[in-house]
């Protein structure tokens, strides 16, 4: 309904009301004036109604508030007592409770001393109220309704409910007076009356959380009460927590966290299937688990998806008041966590109450050291696989405790393959959540693996990371090869071996070009351009480029070239992309040994002729394999024939003419022998099905013209003339 709102006072114009009763001449009313908020526009609570009378209303809620409590499965409960027990188990009961309120002290009871009315004349008690503009009777009338259902939990007066729904719907504006949501936040935790081994109805709760919804839902500042109790019931029974009926109502909370939440298809996942005994273990059953048991199959094909109203509905709610909530949670959590009890004790709600509250860094670095362990605990390893997800999906800052997380997560073992399958798929959220993950993730899975605390599962996550970014992943490795080689020991053995092996691990599921492209980038960091052996490293990584190229031959290449040799014509795709890859490496590493070399070091011209002739595969056979005898021998002669006879490009050859022609080490007469011999190399490949060498400048002609002119020895001294 459209009414429109009186800009000074939290209350909507009068609507046209039935005729009141006057109020009962032997009330008085008390309270605090707490008007705290701006003007409200009126809200649904259930679905809109076409406005109608006032008993219509009542009756479509009342007809859908019954479908609401069929759903939650609550309506035949054991009748609670009121009053605690004397037992020894109410002792427990007032011990619980009593910790329960030492978990959020800063809680206040309601100030507002409460005006009990008969649930039928409510409506007209608060139109008369509203009529005198009385506020503080509307106050007490309201908080004496909360007082009533907080007596009558286990069954609360339909009347008295589904007035309060009415009013919710027709009047918002009054339920947000400090002293009603006061009231109302006292229903939301968790009541001393009820004895405590039973969940009690969750019907009140419900109520609770939408009138507060209704009230607030056009604020864009909510007061911190609803995260305190929001924390409480997290910890607690979650009675209105994970009930669907409050989901908008505690969505809004939860941008105080700003969690990006797993979505429902990966936390489901795995659930479906196992019996309602397993779900439990531990702890008390998850009530939305308990109710949904028949639902969650569907749940995981159809992506829980907002209504276009939910949607309108959710806005960040706490930026005024962000930091003291961050410090409220990160208190209370900090307090559960150090908490001396056996580790295997933690309950499963502090592992969902973190999950909700990954989008603060802190509470991620408390959650990722205490994972493995938790992972490994039968009884918490369902919500750890959620709250891990969390972690990952989270981490996105890349300052100095995210990377400290990852740190921290490549760290984890794990063994079940369940478990190192869900793993796998956080990993993958882990690089999507920012960009400067995947380098991190890169280097500390290399450095672990060479560490003396070396992961069984750093492959894995290696293949992982190379499947989902193909393209740069490769680029990152090799800049942590190139890390290892700037270190003042010799790490080209260390260097050979592990990129044998992660070839070996990783199926050869790698884009070699792209590896040896990173290899030769010039880097500019202080470590590079301080770096003591300047020499060594460009040998090196010469060195590392070659095995890479030996590395690339697969089984498949090596039947193909087998094949080849023998006069047969089979899989022959596999072996000419093979050479095609192997000549683009080729024009790439000629390049770098052109322009960025000379730029990290003035190499002896012995060192850098070595280097021109390895990448080319012209060196003597023994340079290849003299560090760790890799290729074995019975491969040592094919695997060096077929990087050898390879295509050569326009490029290549263009740019050793052009070497030879500049003042380098390699003289024109070297440079003219070496273009010769890659020429009659690549015609010797000649097929109908490769193209060996395609040149289209004319400039080649020219150098390979000025290669032959005659230039005199510097050191003789010629006539004039």
């Amino acid at each position: 309904m459209n009414r429109p709102k009186p800009a000074t006072v939290r209350r909507p114009s009068a609507v046209p009301k039935p005729s009141a009763h006057p109020p009962p001449g032997d009330f008085i009313a008390l309270g605090s004036k707490g008007q705290t908020n701006d003007s409200k526009a009126a809200v649904t609570l259930l679905k809109p109604a076409p406005a109608g009378l006032p008993s219509e209303r009542k009756r479509e809620g009342s007809a859908a508030l019954s479908s609401a409590s069929s759903l939650t499965g609550l309506t035949k409960r054991p009748k609670l007592c009121s009053t605690p027990p004397l037992s020894a188990l109410g002792r427990l009961a007032e011990a619980a409770v009593a910790e329960k309120r030492a978990i959020s002290p800063s809680i206040k009871e309601p100030s507002v001393i409460p005006i009990e009315v008969v649930p039928t004349v409510l409506v007209d008690e608060i139109e008369a109220a509203e009529a005198e503009g009385n506020d503080d009777r509307i106050e007490g009338v309201l908080c004496g309704a909360a007082k009533q259902l907080k007596m009558n939990r286990a069954k609360p007066d339909p009347t008295l409910y589904l007035s309060l729904m009415y009013l919710a719907k027709i009047k918002p504006n009054i339920f947000a007076t400090e002293g009603v949501i006061e009231a109302l936040c006292s229903l939301l935790r968790r009541d001393a009356s009820i004895n405590f081994k039973a969940k009690g109805n969750s019907l009140v709760s419900v109520l609770a959380c939408n009138l507060l919804m209704a009230a607030y839902e056009e604020d864009e500042n909510w007061p911190e009460i609803f995260v305190k109790v929001y924390i409480e019931d997290s910890l607690g029974e979650r009675i209105w927590v994970d009930s669907p009926h409050c989901k908008t109502f505690v969505d809004n909370i939860q941008t105080a966290f700003s969690t990006k939440m797993p979505p429902k298809s990966m936390l489901l996942h795995g659930e479906v299937g196992r019996s309602g005994g397993d779900l439990s273990a531990g702890s008390s059953p998850h009530p939305a688990m308990a109710e949904e048991e028949d639902s969650q199959s569907e749940l995981l094909i159809a992506e829980e998806k907002m209504s276009p109203e939910q949607e309108g509905q959710l806005m960040p709610r706490y930026e005024d008041l962000a930091e003291s909530v961050e410090e409220y949670v990160l208190d209370m959590l900090r307090d559960q966590l150090n908490r001396r009890q056996p580790m295997d004790n933690v309950s499963r709600n502090l592992l969902r109450l973190l999950t909700a509250t990954c989008g603060y860094k802190e509470v991620r670095l408390m959650a990722v050291q205490r994972l493995e362990m938790w992972l490994q605990n039968p009884k918490l390893t369902r919500p750890a696989q959620d709250l891990l997800m969390s972690v990952c999906m989270n981490c996105n800052t890349h300052g100095s405790e995210d990377m400290e997380v990852i740190s921290n997560l490549i760290k984890i073992r794990l063994k079940p393959k369940v478990l190192l399958n869900h793993y796998m798929l956080c990993v993958r959220e882990l690089l999507n959540a920012h960009r400067d993950n995947l380098g991190t993730m890169v280097k500390f899975v290399i450095f672990n693996e060479l560490s003396n605390a070396r992961n069984p599962n750093n492959m894995q996550i290696l293949y992982t990371v190379l499947q989902h970014s193909s393209e740069l992943a490769p680029k990152f490795l090799a800049m942590v090869f190139q890390d290892l080689l700037t270190n003042k020991d010799d790490y080209l053995r260390a260097s050979r071996a592990l990129l044998r092996e992660i070839i070996k691990q990783t199926k050869h599921e790698i884009n070699f070009q792209a590896f040896c492209l990173g290899l030769m980038q010039e880097r500019k960091e202080a470590q590079y351009t301080d770096m003591e052996f300047k020499e060594r490293f460009v040998i090196h990584i010469t060195d590392l480029l070659a095995v890479s190229m030996m590395l690339g031959i697969t089984a498949q290449v090596k039947e193909a070239g087998i094949a080849w040799d023998k006069g047969e014509k089979k899989n022959l795709e596999v072996l000419r992309s093979f050479q095609n890859q192997i000549a683009a490496i080729q024009r790439d590493a000629v390049w770098w040994l052109h322009t960025v070399v000379p730029s990290i070091s003035k190499l002896a011209p012995k060192d850098y002729v070595h280097c021109l002739h390895k990448v080319l595969f012209t060196e003597q056979p023994e340079t290849y394999y003299k560090w760790d005898n890799w290729p074995p021998e019975s491969d040592r002669n094919f695997f060096l024939r077929l990087c050898s006879e390879v295509p050569i490009l326009e490029d290549t050859l263009m740019r050793i003419l052009v070497i030879g022609l500049s003042r380098s080490p390699l003289g024109p007469a070297d440079a003219m022998e070496l273009a010769d011999h890659l020429v009659k190399r690549a015609a010797a490949v000649q097929a109908d099905d490769v193209e060996v060498l395609r040149v289209e400048r004319i400039q080649l002609i020219d150098a390979v013209l000025n290669l032959c002119t005659y230039h005199h020895p510097e050191n003789i001294q010629l006539p004039p003339g």
